[in-house]
């Protein structure tokens, strides 16, 4: 008898209304495709990690790595418990001839690297020519994606930036990436001899890591020990997959944020579900009294409706499953480059799939239909028959008694913010505060109905007919415009909430770089733009540049990776020059501690999210591991900077040198002579230098640099942001649909009295820019408790930086404007449906 009904009264009706069902789907797509595209995006940054780990790890179970002297070798390769070791040379190297690409090069022994090898390396099936192999320095194998992706073949040149020096290379082998790991698709990698590699990369004697498989896998900590007593001091000796396992705990809270801005856009399909399931049940509220009056029971009439959602919400998934894996293209790449400017180099040449986010997308879907069905389908449920065979019985007897039973909820949800806030800041969990997030955007949605009827009310008080009675007629039905209202402004509200967040983010960042980047010049190798600090300047460009009469001084910044005594990763930037920049301390103080700092002792400074993420404070001594042994580094000050989340410790460069003895400089920041010709030095420096891949800054154009960087960080967001839109404006075109047709018999009666389709189109119109106005209101004021959430709480609970809210005051004043906009404009449907209503068919009595 169900299925019956469900025939009869939902599939026919979905026909005859295919409008009104195409939007159910639409809503229920837009939502998933936005978390599949996410999920799919997040999946792959960290996939493309782990196969470039695999690559190079192949097949090991544990490995040692840092800078290590190829002595080590046979010591480490004796240690009891391992079974067999081969040690790797892995390098990055850019093409000039392929401005923004890179390789990861890897060095290899033939010899012992066979229990390791994930790939072969061949020609078009013939045997691999170990001869060819080790005779030629200049040859390298690639993997045959790269070379067809360049139309390459084996014979063809490849030249490769090696450091500071172009250098040219001949293409002997293919690397088959089909028959590589799984998973490493997109991972630019090429191959050479080991001795060859050490050659090419200035590494004569010295090794990137020694791959190893153990006897027993079970006995890899005493193993570890082992090796500890024949490893230099600050070696890191860990299983490949503990890598894998921190890069994912450093892209954590940036991935969580991009999922909790895709869940919004879910949230706001709820809403939409409400309203559309709203709509086909004040289509047939005549059929469901029928139905009633004839027996059919309030569970049936409920599971109709339910099953109508989910029919249409299984639709919507498939539909935005497929939409979200036409996005996650687009988006992936935006995710790959945010990721590789701000934590780790990934390359990821198309998404990399997996059953999780389709399958979690799924289930979230069908949770937020039937969520958002279940509030109308118990409502059509519980009709009183005779008042369901009655038009305007639904209008009528709807009153707004829980206005202040919803006020009082909102309070209460906005206290559970509060306090979620004041615990995500004290160190129960970084998460509650994206709890606290949500808590405020449904709090606000309580406020929806309320605020509808006060402002409602106002508007009624205008001597303007037409709009007087838009305000009467939207006061009458905040059964329906009360959720409108409240999906709309939840969609206004995340918008300004991401983009005060993002603007008072820029503002500060941009403070921040008027303090720190007060050189005139900034001089650095050009691959450092697409693989990170992993070049040099050539040793000479340095006196180079302090013989140049224009310049007064010259500074130097190295950066590096290494371990505290407890095993965490921390980078370590050291810094040759006086006191130049005017760096901010948190508790003042700034002249002593930057005395303190270039004092010559072992003290260093730190940034404002490594001591949030290390709980360091002022005064407290870190352990380090350094290539001569444990050091000891007393903290003289925390400084905000907003580089990276990861946080970076600051160190004088003769104290680096004491402890690291590592010549290396990643840039130079040049000081020019008052009144000396700095765009003479710049030009001069380029011309000589460019040659060997040297790129030459002003300061205002690093200053853009930065900033656009920032720019592309945060495009990710802009994307959610104009979906989340779009499907809440939807929402409006919906509700006036269901009130126009509730309202039938009144619009007939005023179409009887004279009332013209224009006058029942303005008064629409001027509901839905009501509507609007409202949402917008309501919107900016839940927007501004979200900035204030997002820019001081979920900021410092993730991330430990320190934002200055400010307001961009511009877009704040002008979103009513394109808001009530894109209200009349999803108006004029409904509008001009209701003002063809017939008028007999209207007024006739069921």
């Amino acid at each position: 008898m169900l299925l019956l009904l469900f025939r009869w009264h939902v599939l026919r009706h979905a026909r005859r209304h295919w409008l009104l069902a195409l939007l159910n789907i639409l809503a229920v797509a837009l939502g998933v495709a936005v978390f599949v595209a996410v999920q799919v995006a997040n999946g792959s940054a960290t996939r493309a990690f782990e196969a470039g780990v695999d690559l190079v790890a192949g097949k090991a179970q544990l490995e040692v790595r840092g800078k290590l002297d190829d002595s080590i070798f046979p010591a480490v390769q004796h240690t009891p418990g391992v079974r067999a070791a081969t040690p790797v040379i892995e390098e990055l190297a850019t093409l000039p001839d392929y401005p923004g690409e890179y390789l990861r090069l890897l060095g290899i022994d033939p010899f012992t690297n066979e229990p390791f090898r994930t790939f072969e390396i061949g020609n078009n099936g013939s045997p691999f020519d170990i001869e060819r192999w080790l005779s030629n320095p200049n040859s390298i194998a690639v993997s045959d994606e790269f070379a067809a992706a360049h139309r390459l073949k084996p014979g063809d040149p490849l030249r490769l930036m090696v450091g500071s020096q172009p250098r040219t290379f001949t293409i002997l082998f293919l690397i088959p990436m089909q028959n590589a790991v799984a998973g490493a698709s997109g991972v630019p990698i090429a191959a050479m001899d080991i001795g060859w590699a050490q050659e090419a990369f200035a590494m004569r004697g010295r090794l990137s890591s020694i791959q190893l498989l153990l006897d027993d896998p079970a006995q890899a900590d005493a193993v570890r020990q082992r090796l500890a007593a024949v490893a230099p001091p600050d070696a890191d000796i860990q299983a490949p997959r503990q890598r894998s396992l921190q890069i994912e705990k450093m892209l954590g809270a940036f991935q969580l944020n991009l999922t909790a801005m895709s869940l919004v856009s879910l949230l706001v399909g709820a809403f939409l579900i409400y309203n559309t399931i709203f709509a086909s049940a004040a289509r047939r509220r005549v059929e469901i009294g029928i139905l009633r009056a004839m027996g059919t029971t309030r569970t049936e009439i409920r599971i109709l409706f339910l099953f109508e959602a989910l029919i249409f919400g299984v639709l919507g998934i498939v539909a935005g499953i497929a939409g979200g894996a036409i996005l996650a293209g687009s988006l992936t790449h935006s995710v790959a480059r945010t990721v590789s400017s701000l934590y780790v180099l990934i390359s990821i040449n198309h998404p990399i799939w997996s059953g999780l986010p389709f399958a979690s997308a799924a289930g979230l879907g069908i949770a937020s239909v039937l969520a958002g069905a279940w509030v109308p389908a118990d409502d059509a449920a519980k009709s009183d028959p005779v008042a369901a065979l009655d038009h305007g019985a639904r209008m009528e007897r709807f009153q707004p008694r829980h206005l202040v039973r919803w006020s009082f909820l909102g309070i209460a949800l906005l206290a559970v913010a509060a306090l979620c806030c004041a615990a995500a800041l004290d160190g129960f969990g970084a998460g509650l505060s994206f709890a606290a997030c949500f808590f405020v955007l449904i709090g606000f949605a309580f406020f929806a109905p309320g605020v509808s009827a006060i402002l409602g009310g106002i508007a009624r008080l205008v001597p303007q007919t037409t709009f007087r009675l838009a305000a009467e007629n939207l006061c009458r039905t905040i059964h329906r415009t009360g959720i409108t209202v409240a999906a709309l402004a939840c969609a206004v509200a995340m918008m300004i909430g991401v983009s005060v967040m993002i603007y008072s983010f820029r503002q500060s960042v941009d403070a921040w770089i008027g303090r720190g980047i007060v050189a005139d010049l900034y001089v650095a190798p050009a691959a450092n733009e697409v693989i990170g600090l992993h070049s040099f300047v050539p040793p000479a460009l340095i006196p180079d540049l302090e013989a140049d009469p224009a310049v007064l001084a010259v500074d130097t910044y190295r950066e590096v990776t290494a371990r505290t005594s407890s095993g965490d990763l921390v980078e370590i930037g050291a810094v040759k020059g006086a006191d130049r920049r005017n760096l901010r301390f948190i508790g003042g103080g700034e002249s002593a501690k930057m005395r303190d700092f270039f004092s010559g002792q072992d003290v260093v400074i730190v940034t404002e999210s490594f001591a949030h993420r290390h709980a360091t404070k002022t005064g407290d001594t870190l352990q380090i591991r350094t290539p001569s042994g444990l050091a000891s580094f007393r903290v003289a000050g925390i400084y905000y900077d907003y580089t990276s989340d990861r946080g970076l410790i600051m160190i004088d460069r003769q104290v680096f040198d004491r402890w690291w003895r590592d010549p290396g400089v990643n840039s130079v920041a040049v000081y020019m002579r008052k009144g000396a010709n700095i765009a003479a030095t710049a030009t001069r420096a380029r011309a000589h230098w460019s040659i060997r891949g040297i790129i030459v800054y002003t300061n205002a154009a690093l200053r853009q640099r930065i900033l656009n960087v920032f720019d592309q960080t945060f495009a990710v967001t802009g994307i959610l942001r104009i979906i989340a839109i779009l499907v809440a404006i939807v929402g409006i075109s919906l509700s006036l649909t269901t009130i126009a047709l509730e309202r039938q018999r009144e619009t007939g009666i005023l179409r009887a009295i004279g009332g013209t389709c224009a006058l029942v189109r303005h008064i629409a119109a001027c509901e839905a820019a009501l509507m609007a106005t409202i949402s917008t209101l309501l919107g900016i004021a839940s927007g501004a408790c979200l900035a204030m959430v997002l820019t001081w709480v979920v900021n410092k609970a993730f991330f430990g930086w320190t934002i200055q809210l400010q307001w961009p005051w511009l877009l704040i004043s002008t979103t009513p404007l394109w808001i009530i906009a894109s209200a009349l404009l999803a108006a004029l449907a409904p509008a001009w449906r209701a003002g063809r209503v017939q008028i007999a068919a209207a007024l006739r009595e069921e």
